[in-house]
């Protein structure tokens, strides 16, 4: 593992720096077509590539304006994860032969990842990405009332499809794209509610301050119209995390304890999550299965999105969909760029006990970590349900921790936050104990 260290964290710097504004409006562009997607909306209809187009400008705007460029351990990762679905690729024997989810990791994780790490230079720049990011939900969010509404299901962009399996016949809201799944849209509405909390948080209007509770009440709705399950824990993980950090352990366990009897109410409306269900057989037996191809296929796995070639049902289980899939080293590699996420999070966080989080834009930095780090726990826990390991959302708020982490950095080097070998080769340990755990986990299930 290569030890980059955060606070020299540059590239190709040069004695001049440009902060490059025109390619930051190519990444908001960027970010609005990823996220809102209107050039998919029936009205438009755009029918040539304008979101690879739009990317590779945005890409040639940072290769010759950016300076400096920021590169940490994370862009290493991805790089090595590359290699590691390429080896994935030889050991199954396919060799050259169909190489496009591989390559589809480089367009829509690599180089989305680079750019947001990139031209996310200051706070302001941040908050217009995660602006964008809202908007992007609030308008999800409609269009699932718009389904929902519908007597035939029918949105002003895509059909609603009906679930038969439960005992109510439950309607799952979806959007377009690379929403055009509940789980994605309802995963994608969790990690935007501690982003809707923060802006209400840090408002100084009382009248924004009920504009972004309401905003973070239309996420709910959407993520309950999904009927995503995987999505519902991951709200429910939020909502401690919230308690937590407001009221400490003992109290966040006692509200927990109280809110059970509402969260019981929400999830009878919801199909059910147990182990005698159905489905839930079938997701706790494809993550048998995942096991059964790790152990067949330890080191390399069977293949980036090749779970549904040997197996008949999706894991429904992210980290098992990496396990199966990458093998022992693509796990860990997977699992190392998440844990590192949230080691540069709290490094951020800690620093509210120093006397640098009297500067205000130091407390404005904090105040951000704290609620990207909710945001990336209801990432981890709708994952354990749901198979969404290589989804791009989740990268473009990996990069926003990761510049969060290096602002601070370089305005405060005094403080000393880089990454050492040492950190980085523990948590690569912790990613590898994450996988015995996993194993332990699934082998208890199989056995209840």
């Amino acid at each position: 593992m290569v030890g980059v260290t955060q606070k020299n964290a540059s590239f190709g710097a040069s004695s001049s720096t440009s902060d490059a504004k025109f390619g930051f409006f190519l990444l908001c562009v960027y970010t609005a077509l990823v996220l809102i997607r209107p050039h998919e909306w029936p009205v438009l209809n755009v029918q040539f590539p304008l979101l690879r187009i739009v990317l590779i400008i945005t890409f040639f705007a940072y290769l010759v304006s950016l300076r400096p460029k920021a590169w940490n351990v994370q862009c290493t990762i991805l790089i090595l994860m590359f290699f590691s679905m390429f080896l994935s690729e030889v050991r199954a024997s396919r060799y050259f032969n169909d190489l496009g989810y591989v390559i589809d990791w480089i367009n829509a994780n690599i180089i989305p990842f680079i750019l947001f790490l990139g031209f996310l230079t200051s706070f302001g720049r941040q908050k217009v990405i995660l602006f964008i990011s809202l908007v992007a939900c609030v308008i999800m969010s409609q269009h699932a009332y718009v389904q929902i509404s519908s007597p035939f299901g029918e949105g002003w962009a895509e059909t609603v499809i009906y679930r038969n399996d439960g005992p109510t016949q439950m309607a799952q809201a979806r959007y377009i794209g690379v929403f055009n799944d509940p789980n994605d849209m309802g995963m994608f509405l969790v990690m935007n509610i501690p982003i809707a909390i923060f802006f209400m948080v840090n408002s100084q209007r009382f009248l924004m301050k009920i504009m972004w509770l309401a905003v973070a009440g239309i996420l709910m709705m959407g993520i309950y119209w999904t009927g995503s399950r995987g999505s519902l824990v991951g709200v429910m993980a939020v909502l401690f995390s919230f308690f937590y950090l407001r009221f400490g352990r003992v109290k966040s366990l006692v509200l927990a304890s109280l809110s059970v009897p509402g969260v019981i109410i929400v999830m009878s409306s919801f199909r059910s999550i147990s182990k005698d269900d159905e489905s839930a057989m079938q997701r706790l037996t494809a993550w048998y299965e995942g096991i059964q191809m790790l152990l067949h296929r330890p080191l390399f796995g069977f293949g980036k999105e090749r779970f549904l070639e040997y197996h008949y049902k999706v894991a429904h289980n992210s980290f098992v969909t990496v396990m199966a899939e990458l093998g022992v080293l693509g796990y860990m590699l997977w699992m190392t760029f998440i844990l590192l996420c949230m080691v540069m999070l709290l490094r951020v966080i800690n620093l509210k006990k120093t006397e640098h989080a009297k500067d205000p834009k130091l407390s404005r930095e904090i105040s951000l970590a704290i609620f990207l780090q909710v945001s990336l726990i209801g990432f981890c826990s709708t994952a354990f349900f749901i198979s969404r390991s290589y989804v791009i959302f989740f990268y473009i708020f990996a990069a926003m921790t990761s510049a969060c982490f290096i602002r601070v950095s370089r305005q405060y080097p005094d403080l000393n936050l880089s990454l050492t070998p040492k950190t980085i080769v523990q948590t690569f340990v912790l990613s590898l104990m994450s996988l015995i755990g996993l194993y332990l986990i699934i082998i208890f299930l199989m056995r209840l």
